[in-house]
């Protein structure tokens, strides 16, 4: 007979889960097991904290992706911010609510995916909660972090002249939901495998962010999450500032161009309207490109400049898209939005 969580019990769940976690931090001075987690600050240090929720249905079905990679993946998404400020993870909390019926060797799984993401990203497992709700599973995550508080990097930074640029390669993990929609589990086997994993196990740059903070590389940045047209425009919104991008730059990989029947801007359009990439969009001065070469390669990640910042003008866009020939592209998506 199949465990179920109603037939564990609640607290018999938590003692599980506890003892799941492998990493114990120094600084924690109390995990489960009280109404709250004690640690330690440093002094002199900012905390950061960021929270996310995945929604099945919504963000996610269960039977396109395994227990393992949807815990991957739930704290991953918040370490992402933590990696747009410049910050270094310390601690996680994750809330869950979901059917009684729900199999505990899924549970359990779950777990074991956030353990095994926290413990590659130096985060530690400090309480979170757990809750009965009839007809869907719902992950929350809230991840705190550090950094020293004169450098940290804020959206707000970007100036006339600075260059825009981007982690990674933009639009697979677009690619990968699409085709999860059209072919259910075969995508994972299927010929876009590649961007279907991307989707499912995002990697946060965490090593990225913090070499741009810690050289002060970079004047503005943040985590894509819903897109580089969005996500870009927000940005602009922070500064006082508008961006103009040059579609032809944007890193896209072979999948996507061939998705997109060869044609690499028709595979830009759709990286620029994609969303859940959580690679690092930022900005920095011409004047810093030599260092900003060097953090990507002590941090092991590729990085492309896409466009530039410009002064923001009334009446005008403030994220425009430009051809190889220099117009401007109307694109019919530009990213991802809730409501």
């Amino acid at each position: 007979m199949t465990k179920t969580i109603s037939s564990v019990g609640e607290d018999a769940l938590v003692a599980a889960i506890a003892g799941s976690c492998s990493r114990i931090a120094p600084r924690l001075i109390k995990g489960m097991g009280d109404d709250t987690s004690v640690t330690v600050q440093k002094s002199g240090m900012a905390l950061l904290a960021t929270t996310d929720s995945l929604i099945e249905g919504i963000h996610f079905v269960r039977a396109h992706t395994t227990p393992y990679l949807l815990g991957r993946r739930c704290l991953s998404v918040s370490l992402s911010d933590i990696a747009a400020m410049g910050g270094r993870p310390l601690f996680h909390l994750i809330s869950i609510a979901m059917p009684p019926d729900t199999p505990k060797a899924f549970i359990s799984g779950l777990y074991k995916g956030i353990d095994a993401c926290g413990l590659e990203y130096g985060s530690c497992l400090a309480g979170g909660n757990t809750a009965s709700l009839p007809d869907r599973l719902v992950i929350s995550s809230t991840v705190f972090g550090e950094m020293d508080k004169r450098r940290v990097v804020y959206r707000s930074g970007a100036r006339h002249g600075d260059v825009i640029y981007v982690s990674g390669r933009l639009g697979d993990s677009a690619l990968g939901l699409k085709i999860l929609q059209e072919d259910g589990p075969a995508a994972l086997t299927g010929r876009y495998k590649d961007a279907v994993a991307k989707h499912l196990n995002p990697a946060p740059r965490l090593a990225l962010g913090a070499e741009l903070a810690k050289g002060r590389l970079a004047s503005a940045m943040m985590d894509l999450s819903d897109g580089l047209g969005i996500d870009l425009g927000r940005l602009c919104e922070a500064s006082g500032a508008a961006g103009r991008i040059e579609l032809a730059k944007i890193p896209v990989s072979p999948q996507l161009t061939h998705y997109a029947k060869g044609g690499l801007l028709g595979a830009a359009a759709f990286a620029a309207g994609g969303g859940e990439d959580y690679e690092l969009l930022f900005t920095s001065p011409v004047s810093r490109a030599k260092g900003i070469a060097a953090a990507a390669r002590r941090s092991s990640t590729s990085i492309t400049p896409i466009g530039i910042i410009t002064e923001r003008k009334r009446g005008r866009q403030t994220v425009t898209f430009l051809s190889e020939d220099g117009r401007e592209v109307d694109l019919p998506v530009r990213g991802f939005q809730h409501f």
